[in-house]
């Protein structure tokens, strides 16, 4: 095993003599088994789809070797590099935004954008789709990057602007016509925070 997350583990393992990760999905005990089942076998298969749909957009994700929806689980191309939240640089942000600029470009929302989902050498590679979903609303492009920004934020305190201001220089290099509005999007979100009930 190399990472144990959330949602899944993920396990370094042969597929025909090629290194390879295989991502399991792990049943949880709090949700009734059968919709537990049926949550994780489309998972699985909505993740398997995503990350090789990306690819057609020319961004970089690993190949799919082979999924098994009953088993949740996706055997994949090993990429080899370091998390890009190991090694973040404006570099590294401005190419991140410019990945998820693509996605949104075709209205894929990541759902959970996180500098640890990407691992990083000569480029980088989005390693991580599992809550990835289509849509056309700008709220839904806001929520991908505002959760960038916090993680920004709460992890890289003294880079944060910097590192912010890269990753929307990337991402408006990509789509510059949508930007402004997932901006003044953002704003209206956050304000709905601070202005909550507590």
């Amino acid at each position: 095993m190399l990472f144990k997350g959330a949602e899944s583990n993920i396990y370094l393992t042969n597929w025909y003599d090629k290194m390879a990760i295989s991502k399991i999905r792990i049943p949880k005990a709090y949700r009734q088994g059968t919709l537990d089942e049926d949550l994780r076998r489309r998972r699985t298969i909505s993740e398997s789809r995503m990350l090789s749909l990306a690819k057609k957009f020319g961004l970089r994700t690993p190949y799919i070797y082979f999924v098994d929806p009953l088993r949740a689980e996706i055997v994949m191309e090993f990429v080899p590099g370091t998390q890009a939240s190991k090694v973040l640089t404006s570099t590294i942000c401005s190419n991140i935004g410019k990945f998820v600029s693509t996605l949104h470009l075709h209205n894929i929302i990541h759902g959970d954008l996180t500098p640890t989902n990407f691992i990083t050498n000569r480029k980088i590679t989005m390693v991580d789709m599992g809550l990835s979903f289509y849509s056309r609303r700008m709220e839904d492009k806001a929520m991908d990057i505002r959760l960038f920004k916090e993680i920004l934020k709460s992890t890289f305190h003294n880079s944060f602007s910097k590192f912010f201001n890269e990753f929307l220089a990337g991402y408006q290099s990509v789509n510059s016509k949508e930007l402004e509005k997932i901006l003044q999007r953002i704003d209206i979100i956050e304000s709905r925070k601070r202005y909550a009930v507590t």
